[in-house]
């Protein structure tokens, strides 16, 4: 299938809404901050994604992100929630996108 401006723009909108509903630099609860504060993360996020490469590529990236990028600690609940985010970013892919993106 031939993907369409409106389905990637659709597919980066789903990935942001995720990023935000994991927000973790928790801002996205405060009313006035803008809801694009991950947008540098989902063409990335969704180039792992269509690559098939296993879980460990993606919480790779969601590590660099976060403590790298943000500075952000580390930790067991900061890996679990790495891992946790990866798994349900790999289960909406393959349960919404997977056969539709080119």
């Amino acid at each position: 299938m031939h993907t369409t401006k409106e389905m990637s723009l659709k597919c980066l909108s789903e990935i942001r809404n995720l990023w935000c509903e994991w927000d973790p630099i928790g801002v996205m609860s405060l009313a006035d901050w803008p809801r694009d504060e991950y947008d540098s993360y989902l063409a990335p996020t969704l180039c792992i994604l269509e690559s098939g490469e296993n879980n460990e590529k993606l919480i790779n990236y969601l590590a660099y992100v976060t403590l790298d990028h943000m500075c952000l600690s580390d930790s067991e609940s900061a890996l679990a929630s790495r891992i946790e985010f990866a798994e349900k970013l790999q289960h909406w892919y393959s349960n919404n996108w997977q056969n539709t993106i080119e």
